[in-house]
């Protein structure tokens, strides 16, 4: 019976898609139609090829890397390599007797090849077979042309509905939101799902949005909640408050730093939640407007693959990506734009911002500099035991000097020292200033006689340039320092053979709790790595959170937090990091927020003039 006021939406939509010979068609558009569809194995092996041995006529091969390279048995390579030959896109010459290796050669040059299936896919509008094209590794100008950007950006569909075509340069990782701890996984869970509260930055308050009305009837003892009538998900039920029930009892069960004191969740009524903590919580409300709160429907078992909620668009697999579709029964509404295709594609943006296009409209981007609500800091991992000398953490830190790297590496970004986690903060106070005479001293001191300093980095460039530069101006001080880069998505733990850390954390728009869960959440650098017994001292300042009337207290504990988490030098500030951001001109109503982030809901194109 809970789907029965859904039928005549449902109705709706059957009735408005087009139907062929009694099929039921989707208004989406269908996947180019080409008249050769791209040889994926063939590319493969041209791909590894090059990277291996660049520019040749004729390349040697063995069985074992044609398996490796197209994972699949050896009996599936032979074939793999027999079908090539005989299509002639290679020649197969197989080595005879012992020692005598095998090798292919290819009739066509690699470029021009290139040149030519990026011009057909990027003709078919084939987004998601040059997502994967610009995977193989090939050179990034033989693949990222002019034709394939200009196949990303906002437009119009082959089918008439309004999209944005845009991408992302690395793999997706946690997209729960019990672990959610990156803002491009955090800004895409939104569009997907609702919260009851939204924290509106701008004002520094909570607004309405699942629940259309709140309060506390004890002092922050107990909070009631009232949830809006008639608010569908996606798969047509419609929400209640049974779902906030499974919900917040999934958070107290995976999370459970996230919801502290919470010793009862009831429903009064169908429509009302009732959460009673075990002493007042004045601060509570603000967590249930964090992604880590974000409402799942009880019926449905949470997959990171394909998440249902209410939120503004349904998600959708693609090949290579996936598709945010607007979900009409929104209750804030319907989306502007029809739908949002994100691909893969690693390194089409280098290091720069996103510039949202309009397909064939030549533009002049608006362009500003804007301070990320992010924070790169060097971190001692206080169970080593180097980070036992005070002298020798505070030289490393005193080494490192951000406003001499970023002068002796000729970065071009701009500057902003960190001098507190919030770079509004940062903006209003003069940088921390280095001595190498002090790191000298410190150093002297310190009489450290250890192997040497092992710092971990994530191998990414600019990361392992700013690392390897500390490691050689500690080099020049007696200082022996080993750079570990790390993949993307590992973290360091206390237990492992890393003395320091670089990485950064990113705030989310309620700065106050960003601070508060980076430093409670157990999967981040802060609680791995940081002394226990600063941990207990910062854990009791934050408990003041519950109390706090307003801003300005909110702000006092942040001030004493972070002086207690600087004052021991385990952890460093670096810097912020500033962005570039670009925007078309004809993209009206909005603007990126900190992160550099659309508000896909308010997107749309304006009609052609004409």
């Amino acid at each position: 019976m809970q789907g029965a006021p859904h039928a005549p939406r449902v109705a709706q939509r059957e009735r408005g898609k087009k139907t062929h010979n009694g099929r039921t068609v989707s208004p989406f558009p269908a996947p180019p139609t080409l008249a050769t569809a791209p040889d994926w194995p063939y590319l493969a092996l041209r791909a590894a090829l090059h990277a291996r041995d660049g520019a040749q006529e004729r390349h040697a091969l063995t069985l074992a890397d044609a398996q490796a390279w197209w994972a699949c048995s050896d009996r599936t390579a032979k074939r793999q390599l027999a079908r090539l030959h005989a299509s002639g896109r290679l020649v197969y010459t197989p080595g005879r007797g012992r020692g005598n290796t095998s090798r292919v050669a290819f009739p066509g040059a690699l470029d021009a090849e290139l040149a030519d299936l990026t011009a057909r896919l990027a003709a078919a509008g084939a987004a998601a077979e040059l997502a994967r094209l610009s995977r193989l590794g090939f050179p990034r100008g033989w693949v990222l042309t002019d034709a394939v950007r200009g196949t990303f950006g906002l437009g119009v569909s082959p089918a008439g509905t309004d999209r944005l075509r845009t991408v992302i340069t690395r793999p997706l990782t946690a997209m729960d939101p019990l672990t959610v701890n990156s803002a491009a996984e955090a800004h895409l869970l939104t569009q997907v799902l609702d919260p009851l509260l939204v924290f509106d930055t701008d004002a520094g308050t909570l607004r309405p949005h699942l629940a259309h009305h709140w309060g506390t009837p004890d002092g922050g003892r107990s909070w009631v909640f009232h949830l809006r009538r008639g608010v569908s998900f996606h798969h047509g039920r419609t929400l209640d408050a049974r779902d906030v029930l499974f919900t917040l009892e999934r958070v107290q069960r995976g999370a459970p730093w996230y919801l502290p004191g919470v010793v009862g969740v009831q429903a009064p009524t169908p429509f009302t939640v009732q959460v009673t903590l075990d002493r007042p919580d004045l601060f509570f409300p603000r967590r249930l407007a964090h992604e880590q709160a974000l409402i799942l429907p009880r019926d449905v078992p949470f997959d990171e693959r394909r998440p249902v909620g209410t939120g503004a668009f349904r998600w959708h697999a693609l090949n290579g990506g996936f598709r945010l579709e607007a979900f009409d029964a929104h209750f804030a509404g319907r989306p502007l734009i029809d739908e949002v295709e994100v691909f893969l594609v690693p390194e089409l943006r280098g290091d720069a911002p996103p510039t949202l296009d309009v397909s064939g409209v030549p533009h002049d981007p608006v362009e500003r500099w804007v301070p990320e609500h992010s924070v790169h800091f060097l971190i001692w991992n206080a169970h080593r035991p180097a980070a036992r000398s005070a002298a020798l953490r505070e030289a490393v830190i005193e080494l490192h000097d951000i406003r001499a790297f970023w002068h002796e590496s000729g970065r071009p970004e701009r500057l902003l020292p960190a001098t507190s986690f919030l770079p509004r903060r940062s903006l209003g106070r003069p940088p921390r200033g280095h001595s190498l005479a002090r790191a000298q001293a410190l150093l002297a001191q310190a009489a450290y006689a250890g192997p040497p300093l092992r710092l971990w980095v994530l191998d990414l460039p600019g990361a392992r340039q700013e690392a390897d530069w500390l490691a050689a101006r500690a080099a020049r001080l007696g200082l022996p320092m080993q750079v570990v880069p790390a993949p993307l998505d590992a973290l360091p733990d206390a237990g492992d053979d890393v003395d320091l850390a670089f990485l950064g954390e990113i705030a989310g728009s309620d700065e106050h709790l960003s601070f508060w869960s980076a430093l409670k959440q157990p999967e981040l650098l802060f609680r791995r790595l940081l002394p226990p017994a600063t941990l207990r001292a910062v854990d009791a300042l934050l408990d003041g959170y519950r109390s706090a009337p307003d801003h300005a207290a909110l702000e006092g504990i942040l001030d004493r937090a972070e002086a207690l988490l600087l004052g021991g030098h385990h952890l460093h500030l670096t810097h912020h990091r500033v962005k570039r951001r670009s925007l078309h001109p004809l993209i009206r109503d909005v603007h990126p927020d900190a992160y550099g982030r659309i508000d896909f809901k308010r997107l749309w194109l304006p009609p052609a003039e004409g």
